[in-house]
């Protein structure tokens, strides 16, 4: 439960499943704790390929590889996720190659940053859900290597509501502080189209103006 929505409207969404062929994974990553996106935020970003039908798609951040099976299901774009730990890149290979997307995922080891300060690809969908803390490097480094039409969306940004809290515990406070720094950035930029969703843990839409 992500604590932002009502945990009645929470469960009664997340009663309609998430994605079916990736039940596997959704019940490893809740037995070991992996974080992955939230069922309903699934459903969003298998949306938001199937509607805007990206060619090349850059994932940050690959876990366990649920979202970028997910992006694969939902269309036929060629996918790179960037994984900084070599034991999860591994296990995302193996659950890719196990669902039949080895052909149209690739999965780099690298840190997310080094990854976009030497790449020269262009994309049409950018997934950041790596670390919340960089966000806003991420995204400086990533317009550059976003297409014209391209969109990038973030997950985490409201960080299980605590960005609106005023205190916060010290465990969270450097999240939250470069998070609410991070999403004040993105609205005052005015080359930039920009929504905030309450979906899951809070999503950020972004692209550029025409």
């Amino acid at each position: 439960m992500s604590g932002i929505v009502h945990k009645k409207v929470t469960e009664y969404i997340e009663s309609f499943g998430g994605i079916q062929e990736l039940q596997d994974l959704e019940f490893y990553a809740k037995e070991n704790y992996v974080p992955i996106v939230m069922k309903d935020a699934a459903r969003f970003l298998g949306f938001m390929i199937a509607s805007n039908k990206p060619q090349t798609i850059l994932e940050l951040g690959t876990a366990i590889g649920y979202s970028a099976l997910v992006m694969a299901m939902h269309g036929e774009g060629q996918i790179t996720s960037v994984e900084r730990d070599e034991s999860m890149r591994d296990l995302a290979l193996e659950n890719i190659k196990k669902k039949g997307y080895e052909d149209r995922i690739q999965v780099v080891l690298d840190d997310c940053a080094g990854f976009l300060g030497k790449s020269d690809q262009v994309y049409d969908f950018i997934f950041m859900d790596a670390g919340k803390s960089h966000y806003r490097e991420y995204l400086d480094l990533s317009l550059p290597r976003l297409s014209e039409d391209g969109m990038i969306l973030c997950d985490n940004v409201l960080y299980k509501g605590l960005v609106a809290e005023e205190e916060v515990a010290r465990k969270h406070r450097t999240n939250i502080v470069n998070l609410k720094d991070f999403i004040r950035y993105v609205h005052e930029r005015e080359d930039l189209v920009v929504s905030l969703l309450s979906i899951s843990d809070g999503m950020l839409l972004i692209r550029r103006k025409k």
